[in-house]
């Protein structure tokens, strides 16, 4: 029997692991779908005719109750990315520049915020969100219309004398070539659209649909070598060829979207996918990158991409990244497993229990305002199983209808009922997913009640559920990538870049960013309590005033209360209010005339503006403009 080469080997993985997997995924589509049907708030299919059909909206609720403050802390007006050097002294101005390249990268470059926003709503609903990355070089496509040029004038736009080459799209005839009254040969002339090629070298960041992701899954992580992810994209069929297929050889058939739970449920508010059958996507064909890893003589892991189409394989590609390019997060995790479980999944069954308490409470106060009244209660076995609400039987019988007339009773409700649903499954959903009254600040009589030690202790303990989940998410996905982000940069940066910082222009080239680095994500503030944090650094400011005027001493003034120091706290709270550029606005300056103002000159001097009970209206401990008395009063 012929032994199997090398690449025989990988392409049979590769095919076995898109059969083996995909069913598995399809079941947690399924999964996904009812989720999805809990947060809009559809139907259970238990409903009865006649009675409430209400559906409580706990999973909306708890996602989106979720999403604002984490969207604050990752896309605020801080920077989440810090970028230290670990090359030596030499490396750290072009740390700062790699920070400022990265900000730049994701937020101009990229759709930062929608990135960010649909990777964690997707976490949040779904146990998982996934983020591709790649290195673009793309080239960006700008079109010009020209008028009455002459055939010279368009050989210099195609050559890019005029700029960058153009490619010459429409090309229509003014004036033929001919000869003018004085007997001169005239030039034809011609209204042209062109496009002009733009070099662009930069990340790109594409959040995946979940239908999009097969794995198999006992991976504990995205670079597990044991690991198999597949990549399912659509490109158009004139790209096959660029893989490694031959267009002749694929089936229509791949380029047709299955009927995947997920999707359905997804589109279900807009008729359902019917509009995926459009004649130009049969243009497109689905293709699955299969990213494993394939391992040498000595048992060295080389990281490998199989294109496949339908049942045919295209060419291997070496995995220039060096590891699978897609970042993964997920809310609640769970130990040696790549996915764990999702903020759905800890209130879907409160939403099952709200729905039919909220169902009872509703039928009950309809039955109330609406009894059953019984005609001819002597042919009561006539009566229905389930009376609804204000039903009347009628029977015909002769006699006094006084005689024959009776009311039946509406059941009260007990009081317990409305307790489960008003209490006790709020404190549950309120442990599992952090999200409280107080947290959210809707409740501002019970913040009135409390003391102000009791309000901080509530909305602490609060807060540390959504804390952890901001920090898993800060350390796994969102960590990879920036860090993706600083090493494709470092790898294939290739062009010059003009980014401005703090209101001055830099020009970026590869030796500039090119150094050992490492990076932070700095969200270690907590998540949802930046008014705290600056109230905090108010205090802190407060403080330093307070030292450097009881210590009556010049010298441990000028070492305690330094200008740089003041720079950092003004800078800190600016950022927390939500203001970006900060470093910009809190300039350095270090000139005689302020040290000596800092510094002061002599014994008893006090430092202005920073007196104990300080003077900056509105932000002081004694109730400030916007802050209820009770909040501006806490001790901390």
């Amino acid at each position: 029997m012929e032994k199997k080469t090398s690449k025989e080997k990988l392409n049979e993985r590769a095919l076995d692991a898109l059969k083996r997997y995909k069913p598995g995924m399809d079941t947690l589509a399924k999964e996904r779908a009812k989720v999805n049907k809990y947060y809009y708030g559809k139907p259970f299919g238990n409903e009865v005719e006649g009675l409430s059909e209400v559906v409580s909206r706990d999973v909306y609720e708890t996602v989106e109750g979720m999403m604002p403050s984490l969207m604050r802390v990752f896309y605020g007006g801080q920077n989440v990315v810090e970028v230290t050097a670990q090359g030596g002294a030499d490396d750290e101005d072009k740390a700062k520049l790699m920070e400022e390249k990265i900000n730049f990268d994701f937020q101009k470059q990229n759709k930062g915020f929608k990135i960010l926003y649909q990777f964690f709503k997707d976490a949040l609903l779904h146990r998982c969100g996934w983020v591709n990355w790649s290195w673009d070089k793309t080239p960006k496509w700008k079109y010009h219309s020209y008028d009455n040029i002459t055939e010279s004038y368009i050989k210099d736009l195609e050559l890019g004398l005029f700029g960058n080459p153009h490619i010459i799209d429409e090309k229509v005839v003014v004036t033929e070539k001919g000869v003018d009254t004085n007997g001169m040969i005239t030039e034809a002339v011609y209204n042209v659209v062109c496009r002009e090629k733009i070099k662009q070298s930069k990340p790109l960041f594409i959040n995946i649909p979940l239908e999009d992701i097969i794995f198999n899954m006992d991976m504990k992580d995205v670079e597990d070598l044991e690991g198999v992810i597949i990549y399912r994209v659509r490109i158009h069929k004139r790209k096959l060829k660029e893989y490694g297929f031959d267009e002749e050889k694929i089936s229509d058939t791949v380029s047709k979207y299955d009927s995947n739970a997920e999707l359905i449920s997804r589109f279900s508010d807009l008729g359902g996918i019917s509009f995926l059958t459009d004649d130009v996507k049969s243009e497109f064909v689905f293709i699955h990158f299969c990213y494993l890893y394939d391992f040498d003589e000595e048992g060295n892991p080389i990281p490998k991409i199989v294109p496949i189409v339908g049942e045919e394989v295209g060419t291997i590609q070496v995995n220039k990244y060096g590891r699978p390019p897609f970042a993964v997060i997920t809310p609640n995790i769970i130990a040696h497993r790549l996915v764990g479980l999702s903020s759905a999944d800890s209130v879907m069954d409160i939403q099952d229990q709200s729905s039919a308490f909220l169902r009872m409470i509703l039928d009950s106060g309809y039955l109330s305002n609406n009894g059953v009244t019984v005609w001819n209660p002597f042919n009561i076995e006539n009566i229905p199983e389930r009376l609804l609400p204000g039903t009347q039987i009628i029977m015909k019988e002769e006699g006094d209808p006084r005689m024959v007339m009776s009311n039946i009773p509406p059941t009260q409700l007990p009081a317990h009922i409305v307790n489960i649903y008003s209490q006790i499954l709020p404190k549950i959903k309120a442990r599992r997913t952090g999200l409280t009254d107080f947290s959210a600040g809707l409740d501002p009589k019970a913040l009135a009640t409390r003391t102000s030690g009791g309000i901080s202790q509530l909305m602490s303990s609060s807060l540390q559920v959504q804390e952890l989940i901001t920090r898993c998410f800060a350390e796994t996905g969102v960590r990879d990538m920036f860090v993706a982000d600083m090493q494709m940069n470092i790898d294939f940066f290739d062009i010059e870049q003009n980014v401005k910082i703090n209101k001055k222009w830099e020009t970026i080239t590869r030796d500039k960013i090119n150094g050992l680095f490492d990076i932070t994500i700095d969200v270690g503030v907590g998540t949802g309590s930046k008014d705290m944090i600056f109230n905090h650094l108010i205090n802190m400011l407060n403080t330093y005033g307070g030292i450097a005027n009881a210590a009556k001493d010049p010298n441990i003034i000028a070492m305690v209360f330094t200008p740089e120091n003041i720079r950092n706290i003004l800078i800190s709270a600016w950022e927390m209010i939500g203001f970006k550029n900060a470093k910009g606005r809190f300039t350095a300056n270090d000139t005689t005339e302020q040290t000596g103002l800092i510094q002061g000159s002599g014994e008893g001097q006090e430092i202005p503006g920073v007196t104990e009970a300080a003077s900056i209206p509105g932000i002081n401990r004694g109730g400030g403009q916007g802050y209820p008395q009770e909040m501006a009063a806490m001790s901390y």
